[in-house]
């Protein structure tokens, strides 16, 4: 019974060891485990705390029974070793008898000490082992979750740029179906992406210096924590020795004095020892042997994986490159493709045109040849009546004399409205000159009076229009009361009215000072009454869309306005004049198609004033026109009051 106190002492610095073998163990693993899930870094303490608190409690008393417990309930623990330990010795405690005299004493103290400190090492070199194959451990599994995040992110950046490449491609083919419409806006794409691109190979680059920073961050405080680790080990290696050297002093003299008498125990036991320790040694060996070894396979294992990553990014960077080059290049294919497309078509286009014209040109010949040949048949048979007229000229002209009268109050009224036309004084002098020319050609006067009357009211229709749509342009209330004031029972006065009755609506309105609540609903009113402009027409400015209208409505496709608005009337009058053109009568101008209709307003206006001008210096109409034969072939026409001539153009 006198080992008690002993072995108690031995198994307090013991426990110590334990616990500081237990620091070994199991700070680096929860320093690893921090790195780890919240969840399993809670679970692990929770069960070291649990164990921890039952230890303190076994190890404070001597029942066999309370060790016992403890393994059944951690048989693999950090204190199981101690716990057996304690228990064969408990065990052996309660059978040994009594001894007597001092030097069984002294040899029962010296054997349990020997039995103490070879148990010690058994248990300091098996929580050493424990320590470094769990630290092993913990690096083998970091390296593995950092390998494995890394791939994971890797994955996720393979999938992301795959998806890109996809909506890339998907807009690549439609940018390609409509190449020649969306040119800019695949220039546009093209700029997006290398930016995206650029954008990608960044954040790739700072998620590889993070990954980096953060790796050579663990590492140097795994190295400073394994540092820490061995410093307090040492420590606490030297307070053991240090007890331990002070309990062999305390029991030197005791040794001494039962040397002699247990000097063939004392052999024995210190074989016994020399052979234990040489086990632990090889075992501490061994240990270290396999820690290295899973040291340097892990260390393998993590170049392995930085070499396989290095490759991986070379070879997607030599990719990424690749594919970059490629789309450009089928991008720069595609564009001169369509370009080159788009001037073919327009080539063709216009050589279309060319050859519809020369054919046009080739008709319009051969019409104006037969209608000169007819006028030339027809002035001969009017020639052989000449002189049947000159027999009944002198019957004519009393009638001529009435007749003249007529014509003088019709140019009066002629002249009138000229005036009220804004060209009186042109027309009147011609009407003047022109009466004073056929004084006695009283049809003739009669006939050409009436003609010019009809010419003059078109005029004053053409600048009544004119008038309005410059209103409509200018979109005050000044220009519509000008229009009103000059055109007082004109076509357009009730739109006129509408329009300044509108006009003066809103500027009342915008004079009256408004809550802000009134601003906000007014402001999004006039933002709902904006008309949604269709992609196909977003060149279009405003001015654009009304030179569109003007065209229009000189064709002949009345939009009824100039306003720059695209409404239903508008839609209907392209509608028409598209689908005589040969477009698809959608009601929306391409460009191309804007291109064609200036043209064909140019011909027409170009036209138009050729004809004019024929009319105002010679009087002559170019071509069949609208009253041609009635005008100068009817009976009481032109011809048959005495001659005359028409002049064809090129004839």
């Amino acid at each position: 019974m006198g080992s008690g106190p002993l072995a108690r002492s031995v198994l307090v610095r013991l426990g110590i060891a334990g616990i500081v073998g237990l620091s070994l163990a199991g700070q680096p693993a929860a320093v690893f485990a921090q790195s780890a899930t919240g969840k399993e870094a809670g679970s692990a303490g929770k069960r070291w705390e649990e164990e921890f608190s039952l230890w303190q409690k076994v190890s404070a008393g001597s029942d066999v029974t309370q060790y016992e417990g403890y393994l059944k309930q951690y048989p693999n623990g950090t204190f199981a070793s101690m716990a057996r330990l304690r228990i064969a010795e408990l065990q052996a405690a309660a059978k040994a008898k009594p001894a007597t005299g001092t030097a069984q004493q002294a040899e029962a103290e010296a054997k349990a000490k020997a039995d103490e400190a070879a148990a010690a090492e058994k248990a300091k070199a098996e929580e050493q082992a424990a320590a470094e194959k769990a630290k092993a451990e913990e690096t083998a599994r970091k390296t593995a979750e950092a390998e494995k995040a890394t791939a994971d992110a890797e994955a996720a950046r393979l999938k992301a740029e795959e998806d890109a490449r996809k909506t890339a491609e998907a807009e690549k083919a439609k940018a390609d179906a409509e190449a020649a419409r969306l040119k800019a806006e695949a220039d546009a794409k093209k700029a997006e992406e290398a930016a995206a691109a650029r954008k990608l190979a960044e954040e790739k680059a700072a998620a590889d210096e993070k990954a980096r920073v953060e790796a050579a961050a663990a590492e140097k405080a795994q190295a400073e924590e394994a540092a820490r680790l061995k410093a307090a080990a040492d420590a606490k290696k030297a307070e053991e020795a240090a007890a331990v050297r002070k309990l062999a002093e305390e029991k030197a003299a005791a040794d001494e004095k039962a040397r002699a008498e247990a000097a063939a125990a004392e052999k024995a036991r210190a074989e016994e020892a020399a052979r234990l320790k040489a086990e632990t040694e090889e075992k501490e060996a061994a240990a270290r042997k396999r820690a290295e070894e899973q040291a340097a396979e892990a260390n393998r294992l993590k170049a392995e994986a930085a070499a396989a990553a290095d490759k991986a990014k070379a070879e997607e960077a030599v990719r990424l490159k690749a594919e970059a080059e490629r789309r450009k290049a089928e991008e720069t294919a595609a564009a001169e493709k369509a370009r080159a497309e788009e001037e073919a078509a327009a080539q063709r286009e216009a050589e279309s045109k060319r050859v519809e014209a020369e054919k046009a040109a080739a008709a319009e010949k051969a019409r104006i040849e037969e209608e000169a040949a007819a006028a030339r048949k027809l002035a001969e048979e009017k020639a052989a009546e000449v002189e049947r007229l000159k027999a009944e000229a002198a019957k004519a002209a009393a009638d001529a004399e009435a007749k003249a009268a007529e014509a003088a109050r019709l140019a009066e009224e002629a002249e009138k409205r000229a005036e009220e036309a804004a060209a009186a004084e042109r027309a009147a002098q011609e009407n003047d000159t022109a009466t004073a020319a056929r004084e006695n050609e009283a049809q003739g006067a009669d006939r050409k009076d009436r003609g010019l009357a009809v010419e003059q009211a078109d005029d004053a229709a053409k600048r009544e229009e004119e008038t309005f749509q410059k209103a409509v342009l200018d979109g005050s209330e000044k220009a519509f009361r000008a229009y009103l004031d000059e055109y007082p029972d004109g076509r357009f006065v009730a739109d006129a009215r509408e329009r300044l009755s509108v006009l003066s609506n809103t500027a009342r309105q915008e004079a009256k000072p408004r809550t802000d609540s009134e601003t906000a609903i007014v402001e999004a009113e006039r933002k709902a009454e904006q008309p949604i402009v269709d992609r196909r027409e977003a060149y279009m400015e405003r001015s654009t869309r009304a030179q569109a209208q003007r065209w229009l409505s000189m064709l002949g496709f009345n939009t009824y306005g100039v306003d720059g608005v695209f409404g239903s009337r508008t839609r209907s009058a392209i509608a028409a004049w598209q689908g005589s053109s040969g477009y698809r009568a959608d009601g929306y101008l391409s460009r191309q198609q804007y291109r064609a209709l200036r043209q064909a307003a140019q011909y027409a206006e170009a036209r138009q004033n050729r004809q004019r001008r024929y009319q105002q210096d010679y009087d002559v109409l170019e071509g069949p026109v609208d009253g041609y034969y009635e005008r100068y072939y009817r009976d009481d026409g032109y011809y048959n009051d005495g001659g005359g001539l028409v002049i064809i153009p090129g004839y």
